[in-house]
């Protein structure tokens, strides 16, 4: 009976030292977890216990100090896209931006702060790649100058050949302001369309010039058609073709020097000035005109021979084996078919 006492006794005061054991290692336990915080890291070691992380669509984008600096991050992306010319109408951001708390835990490695230019570079960075972190898009009016053209008038006149043409006064031009509605996304356009614009400077109309004059039958074609498709001054053409004169004719030839025919004279003239005019054929190019409008450097065309017209009721050509190249009366040749003019100033 007294050891059983005795026992019980033991087992009683055992009892109560594991319960107070316990209590104890509980204390000590919830004192370890209040004493040890979980926290973030900037690189240099620095602890932040509550920083504060900026998502997008649900994506961490970065982990700051605090909630002001988070903001600051967002307003300099938003202002770095923000356009320096215009009025912006609207500014935003495509994700849905979220910031809030970084939730941390014990034993787990803490992550990584990073400063607010830090946040700030790395989000510009990640938009020149194709996996941007934000997408900012801004909408502004831009406006443009431009330059109005000034239109074109004519005023007839007798003392051109009809639908010849002479420029009377040059315009001027005019300015415009247009107003665009740009759009932008992270800097780089994506449209842009004017919605308005306005005159800031009229425009002075180009005058011209146009013939009514009847044109005389001194051709035996009367084709006025055609158009000129080279720019110069027919003189330096006639210029050139003189310095061969005296030189042999030869059927078939090319040569300015050593014998052309009437059509290889016309041809090496013009393509040594750059024209790639074909061997023959001359009177179905450029633009016909009369006798009494031709220019030295416009082809006349005889039964079977070609010449270039010089001026002054003169032609430069290749006339034949007894004469060679030589300078002759425009009607030496016989009765003219057309006149056709390849180059104009």
């Amino acid at each position: 009976m007294i050891r059983i006492k005795a026992f019980m006794f033991l087992h009683r005061h055992l009892l109560r030292a594991v319960c107070v054991a316990f209590a104890f290692a509980l204390a000590a336990g919830i004192t370890f977890h209040i004493m040890v915080k979980p926290y973030a890291v900037y690189a240099d070691g620095t602890k932040v216990e509550d920083p504060y992380m900026v998502s997008a669509d649900g994506r961490e984008l970065f982990i700051v100090e605090d909630e002001e600096t988070a903001e600051q991050v967002v307003r300099d992306v938003m202002e770095y896209y923000t356009p320096e010319d215009g009025d912006v109408d609207s500014i935003k951001l495509e994700e849905k931006l979220k910031i809030e708390k970084k939730t941390l835990f014990v034993g787990v490695k803490p992550p990584t702060v990073v400063s607010g230019e830090e946040a700030a570079e790395l989000v510009l960075a990640s938009n020149e790649t194709d996996k941007p972190m934000m997408h900012v898009t801004t909408e502004s009016k831009v406006d443009e100058k431009k330059p109005v053209e000034p239109e074109t008038v004519y005023e007839k006149t007798d003392e051109l050949f009809e639908g010849n043409t002479e420029l009377k006064s040059e315009g001027e031009e005019g300015e415009k302001t247009v107003t665009n509605e740009v759009v932008m996304v992270n800097g780089e356009e994506e449209s842009q369309e004017p919605i308005e614009e306005e005159i800031t400077k009229d425009p002075v109309d180009t005058v011209m010039y146009l013939g009514t004059k009847e044109r005389p039958h001194d051709t035996a074609w009367a084709d006025y058609s055609g158009e000129t498709f080279g720019t110069m001054n027919g003189t330096e053409l006639v210029d050139f073709g003189k310095k061969f004169v005296g030189n042999p004719y030869r059927w078939g030839g090319t040569s300015l020097t050593n014998g052309a025919d009437c059509s290889g004279f016309i041809y090496s003239v013009y393509r040594h000035f750059g024209y790639d005019v074909p061997r023959m054929g001359f009177y179905k190019m450029g633009k016909g005109v009369c006798l009494a409008e031709a220019k030295p450097g416009d082809v006349v065309y005889y039964p079977g021979h070609y010449a270039m017209y010089a001026g002054n009721g003169q032609i430069v050509h290749a006339y034949n084996s007894g004469a060679g190249i030589c300078v002759s009366g425009v009607h030496a040749p016989g009765k003219i078919l057309t006149i056709r003019r390849f180059v104009e100033e």
